[in-house]
């Protein structure tokens, strides 16, 4: 599509810069009541989809797909520092920020069931997908979904971080089955040790328990549906796949994430970052040139080497 597009962002309050301001865990303070959660099912599909920088003249879209315990805001940054053709949409899942007080999806299908009815009508153009840990996994499913219905599928799926889906350990999620057996559920202590071990949370949050108690719902919902994810071998997307993965990942073996090449029709590639498994945390120009780069040469046709 040409230059002069509108922008397709989905919705106008959403799209503010002030958002920020407003989400909890940001720059106000945290609810210091217990919240009521409601059930996500009849969030409207604008809830989904935060657009933080809209760009009216951008050529191509990329929708971001956040990790296990994360929110849009932390992509706020990725989304600031990419160039004026690209505009980014981030994914928000229930049970945080401007969602805080929704029942965290039951499952990755759930999660991936919501953002397709959200993205399905919305996307003027092919959009990339970039899907970090288990935003990954949810990128796959969302694809395979809009592309089962014949919609706007997207041109690219970046699986930054994360495991193929068929050969996952589930490292991460070791302890997420407890609280729904008969054990007692792993304390809260574990749960946010491991998460703010890999180092996907704002600085200064563990500092907070109140906001601790706020998000872990979210945390703890997030872990079980990543535990619980099962597809097939054969399951695949007919778009690329290109690979993101740190050589110091300790969470993601280059084998399981070299796998990818088995769930797709089309071309797979993988890159090999230093770093953890935020490798990208402070958008090191390496990784902001391959993100870019595989966003359009993807979408011309052109096999990024």
């Amino acid at each position: 599509m040409s230059g002069a597009d509108e922008s397709h962002c989905p919705d106008g309050d959403h799209c503010a810069d002030r958002d920020r301001d407003r989400d909890h865990g940001r720059d106000g303070g945290p609810a210091t009541t217990a919240p009521v959660r409601v059930l996500a099912a009849g969030a409207a599909p604008s809830s989904w989809i935060r657009c933080f920088h809209p760009k009216p003249a951008a050529r191509y879209t990329l929708v971001c797909f956040p990790h296990a315990g994360g929110s849009a805001s932390y992509y706020f940054d990725l989304s600031a520092a990419l160039d004026a053709d690209i505009e980014m949409l981030v994914v928000q899942y229930p049970g945080r920020e401007n969602r805080l007080f929704e029942e965290p999806a039951a499952s990755v299908a759930a999660l991936a069931d919501g953002v397709y009815r959200a993205l399905r009508t919305r996307l003027p153009r092919r959009p990339a997908f970039f899907g970090h840990s288990m935003g990954g996994l949810i990128g796959f499913e969302v694809a395979r979904r809009l592309e089962a219905a014949g919609g706007t599928a997207p041109h690219l799926l970046v699986a930054s971080a994360s495991p193929a889906p068929s050969v996952r350990t589930d490292r991460l999620t070791a302890g997420a089955h407890a609280s729904q057996g008969a054990t007692e559920p792993e304390p809260d202590e574990a749960v946010l040790a491991r998460i703010m071990g890999l180092g996907g949370t704002r600085d200064g949050v563990g500092r907070h328990p109140e906001l601790m108690q706020l998000v872990l719902p979210a945390i703890r919902g997030d872990l079980r549906a990543l535990a619980e994810y099962r597809v097939d071998a054969g399951a695949v997307v007919g778009c690329p796949v290109t690979v993101f993965v740190a050589d110091g990942d300790h969470d993601v073996p280059l084998a399981e994430a070299g796998a990818w090449g088995a769930h797709t029709t089309a071309d797979a590639d993988v890159h090999v970052f230093e770093g953890d498994h935020f490798y990208f945390s402070g958008n090191p120009p390496k990784f902001l040139e391959l993100l870019q780069d595989a966003v359009r040469h993807s979408h011309s046709g052109t096999q990024l080497i």
